[in-house]
């Protein structure tokens, strides 16, 4: 029963049916029985393929391909498609009555003679009617479904006597005329005679109005599936207009500003301004006119103090046109717990490159003290590639990189022009590093002759210093380790000027000493 098949060899039968329907019964081929014919093929193929059914899919795929170079031959090869398709199927799903049609061999040379025909309708050599000899006995047993299309008879329909004629609308009142023209349908035509002229017979022979129609209909589909399978860069492109912003309105019934200086959310208005550090004005005045009276005293203690005030004026400058790092690091992680963070543009830089390189992170927190900024990338768990590769991106702007057990801590200065230095002594030079990579010092324990380090040899040293450059741990020895300040910073050394490999520039302090600026693994990656 058709109703316990499975669905894919419904889908089969439902395709050979238009297939076999759309073959001609008069042996020619019009252009619209060869398009049908074209199309059922190809819902064969699909069916099949759909089925499992590959090699019987690709016989059905060539044969479509057919139907162009040679219709009339390819009509031929039809019957033993389909009778080859019925046999594959009863493997698939035999009905309970009758089992396989043919066994497995015979199926297996009957593929065989029909590839055979099929290679001899590409080549173009004349194709056999005769029915392949082991398929005769399947198409024994299906019924017959190529026949001659049966034209449609009127059936003369008895005339109604006018004397019997039933009034369907008694109470309304009609026009003569019109009361004719409504009985007029319902008379029968006068019977035909029995012998039809030969031009009558031609003209019943013609096409009826309802074939035609259908024949228009598929013309018509045909097209519309062309041009919907069109290549799509045929078409030209869409241009989609950008939206326009939505203006910012202060929200109604907004009582109170919002506290920027206890709120990690800001408006929108207020991140807009926070992109760039904005210069108290007010306060540096004040704070240059209190170095202006502090010069005019003249003791000892006036100079101090005023070294201490102008410091401060120069770390508020070098503040000046800084980033915010909150509005570079939106949309990077689902919480983002950043206040008053700024850096310069290419320490930003590189930090955003370093977390876009990294797995997403849950969550960012950063702060700021004075010229130095710790950021904390909690619940993230990193490779080692991920970690050699930012511990050399940290090194190149004076950073480290510490692991703990939740996460990673990236550690660097806000601006590589005035950064807080550590410096320290050996044989009468001065040198300084990042105060962000110091992590200590201690004197020796036992005197040593020298020692050699990444700076190079050093005579009688009298303590080591750890300095972490990026990931790398290193310990470098001095004479004498002197103290940290913020130092302003000159990278410009003159190319012609052989320098070793781990001096970065100069930084000057408040009393203009110059200083070498170790920065270790800054130009290796």
């Amino acid at each position: 029963m058709s109703e316990e098949k499975p669905l894919f060899l419904i889908d089969v039968d439902r395709a050979i049916e238009g297939l076999v329907s759309s073959v001609p019964a008069n042996g020619g081929a019009g252009s619209a029985r060869l398009e049908s014919s074209v199309m059922y093929c190809v819902d064969l193929a699909n069916a099949l393929d759909g089925a499992g059914l590959d090699a019987l899919s690709a016989f059905a795929s060539e044969l479509s391909e057919s139907f162009t170079a040679n219709s009339s031959q390819a009509f031929l090869l039809i019957p033993d498609l389909v009778a080859l398709v019925n046999a594959e199927a009863s493997h698939i799903h035999s009905s309970g009555e009758s089992g396989a049609l043919v066994s497995v061999e015979q199926l297996n040379q009957a593929k065989t003679a029909f590839e055979q025909k099929l290679s001899q309708l590409k080549a173009g050599a004349p194709v056999s009617k005769e029915p392949i000899s082991l398929l005769v006995s399947v198409a024994e047993t299906i019924e017959p479904v190529i026949e001659l299309e049966a034209q449609p008879t009127a059936q003369p329909i008895a005339p109604i006597p006018e004397d019997e004629y039933v009034d369907e609308f008694p109470n309304q009142e009609f026009a003569s005329d019109l009361k004719e023209g409504l009985r007029a349908p319902e008379k029968s035509p006068e019977p035909q005679a029995q012998t039809q002229s030969p031009q009558a017979r031609v003209e019943s022979n013609a096409p009826s109005d309802r074939e035609i129609e259908l024949n228009r209909t598929l013309d018509r589909t045909i097209s519309e599936l062309k041009n919907l399978f069109t290549p799509r860069q045929e078409s030209p492109p869409v241009l989609v207009p950008e939206p326009k912003p939505k203006a910012f309105s202060i929200p109604e019934g907004l009582s109170q500003p919002i506290d920027r200086a206890s709120a990690f959310e800001y408006s929108s208005n207020s991140r807009l301004l926070d992109k760039h550090y904005v210069l108290d004005r007010s306060t540096n005045l004040n704070r240059l006119q209190k170095a202006r009276s502090l010069a005019g005293k003249g003791n000892g203690w006036s100079g101090v103090e005023l070294d201490f005030v102008l410091s401060k004026e120069q770390d508020e400058l070098i503040r000046v046109g800084q980033q915010s790092l909150r509005h570079i690091f939106d949309n990077l992680t689902d919480e983002l717990l950043i206040d008053e963070v700024y850096a310069d543009a290419d320490v930003a830089q590189q930090l955003l490159t370093i977390l876009s390189i990294l797995p997403p992170c849950p969550s960012i927190f950063a702060v700021q003290q004075e010229l130095m900024i710790f950021i904390d990338l909690d619940h993230i768990s990193l490779s080692q590639e991920h970690l050699l590769a930012v511990g050399s991106m940290m090194a190149e702007i004076g950073g480290s990189l510490e692991v703990h057990h939740e996460g990673v801590r990236l550690s660097c200065p806000s601006s590589l022009l005035r950064m807080p230095m550590a410096y320290f002594s050996r044989h009468g030079e001065y040198f300084a590093v990042s105060a962000i990579q110091y992590l200590g010092e201690e004197q020796l324990d036992k005197l040593a002759s020298s020692k050699v380090d990444s700076l190079g040899e050093i005579i009688h040293p009298a303590r080591k210093i750890a300095i972490r450059a990026g990931l790398e741990t290193y310990w470098i020895y001095a004479h004498e380790f002197m103290g940290v300040e913020n130092m302003n910073i000159h990278q410009n050394i003159p190319a012609a000027l052989e320098r070793p490999h781990w001096l970065a520039g100069v930084a000057l302090d408040g009393a203009n000493t110059v200083y070498s600026w170790v920065a270790l693994d800054r130009y290796v990656r």
